[in-house]
């Protein structure tokens, strides 16, 4: 237990935050979470539910530079910037693009192996605790692409998987049509994996959270923390708030606070989209992602979740949502049966590294200052792993896991 009740405040609501209060408040810490809008829509709520242990590659690959321009003039293409956004993200573009060489992008994989490589046991035992466990599908997951020559040239990917100790089943077009025969012939063959599960509504574990986080004694507060000075938050509405330890989890706002207590890092906003179909017209059974478009679907219990695609445009941008109608177009040749009417269309910011690694360490400058963002598309996933990890951090205690791919001052 913690000696005299240490009072710990959280910045942000998100899953990452939430799976933070969690663990300290289990360690018997008082815990307040500030977020400027707890009960709010967030990246948490709305994204695609998995549990993505075998989705270890960093996104600066080997190579990647020279896919780019295919990707900006493709219509249907993953990735889409605004050019008067450019100049803006050029900090964060140049070291995503020095990192996207084999010594870092073999780094990183190890690094993401390891702390993933309890990140299921983590969300089952956190699941168990607040009584949500069969919110988690242990179904696995499914990666499909149009052709053998397209899945061989992803075999160096597989390969890293298999080096640290994830396991997949290649499939061909039969084995396909038998789990998923919805799937028409677009799907020529593929890979399943055990290392894989998701949620069948992201938004209720977020929900079931703060249920059981205020049940327990913690403190959600409605509040945007816009200034730290020693050891003391101030909200914009000037409440001020003191504290004995400090996480800052607020995705991508994250590097706005850490800037001031002098640990600046360049943080982007991996804008995604999806829609989600409440009357699909299709029967789906596994989590999929269709590799060489770069999209996913999720079976939820709300309906048929279709999403992914990268935008760069900043955090106050309106949303583009010809990106999410993009994705639906995608979907429809792998699913020649699909009813997309009736969809919900939905943005949210991914908090994005230029390496594909996120932050989880102490402030150099302030002892008492903890960071747990920058997780981009494995916010879900390494979520509950993050919490307990920075638990340990903050009692002193050895995480087991070498921290150094991790640190927040990485990039100088």
């Amino acid at each position: 237990m913690a000696e005299s009740r240490a009072r710990v405040t959280v910045v942000g609501a998100g899953i990452v935050g939430l799976c933070c209060a969690f663990h300290l408040l289990r360690s018997g810490y008082q815990v307040t979470i500030f977020d400027r809008d707890p009960d709010g829509d967030r990246t948490s709520h709305g994204n695609a539910g998995a549990v993505a242990v075998a989705e270890i590659l960093p996104l600066p690959a080997p190579g990647i530079a020279l896919k780019v321009p295919g990707f900006l003039f493709d219509p249907l293409g993953p990735l889409s910037i605004r050019l008067r956004y450019l100049p803006w993200l050029w900090p964060y573009l140049s070291r995503f693009l020095a990192a996207a060489n084999a010594k870092d992008f073999e780094a990183g994989t190890a690094a993401m192996a390891a702390l993933l490589s309890t990140a299921m046991d983590d969300h089952e035992a956190l699941l168990q605790t607040i009584g949500m466990s069969s919110l988690l599908n242990r179904t696995g997951g499914l990666f499909v692409y149009r052709s053998e020559a397209a899945r061989a040239a992803e075999d160096a990917g597989w390969a890293l998987r298999r080096e640290v100790g994830l396991a997949a089943q290649a499939l061909n077009r039969n084995e396909i049509e038998t789990l998923e025969p919805a799937l028409g012939p677009e799907a020529q063959c593929g890979y399943l994996t055990e290392d894989w599960a998701h949620y069948g509504d992201p938004k209720a574990l977020c929900d079931g959270l703060q249920n059981y986080l205020r049940e327990n004694g913690a403190e959600i507060v409605a509040g945007e923390i816009v200034r730290i000075e020693g050891s003391a938050t101030t909200t914009a509405d000037g409440v001020r708030r003191e504290f004995d330890q400090l996480i800052i989890a607020a995705g991508a706002w994250s590097h706005e606070l850490s800037a001031q207590l002098g640990d600046p890092f360049p943080l982007e906003t991996e804008r995604g989209y999806n829609t989600t179909l409440p009357n699909p017209g299709v029967s789906v059974n596994h989590m999929t992602t269709f590799a060489e478009d770069s999209f996913v679907m999720t079976p939820m219990d709300m309906g048929l979740r279709i999403g992914g695609a990268v935008e760069f445009a900043g955090l106050d941008a309106p949303p583009n949502y010809r990106r999410s109608k993009a994705l639906l177009k995608l979907a429809g040749r792998y699913l020649p049966d699909l009813d997309t009417q009736g969809g919900t269309e939905w943005m949210g910011h991914r908090p994005s590294t230029p390496d594909s690694l996120p932050v989880i360490d102490r402030s150099a400058r302030h002892s008492n200052v903890f960071y747990a963002f920058g997780h981009g598309h494995l916010g879900l996933t390494g979520s509950a792993t993050t919490g307990r990890i920075i638990a340990e951090m903050i009692q002193g205690r050895d995480p087991g896991l070498d921290l150094t791919p991790f640190r927040v001052s990485r990039f100088g």
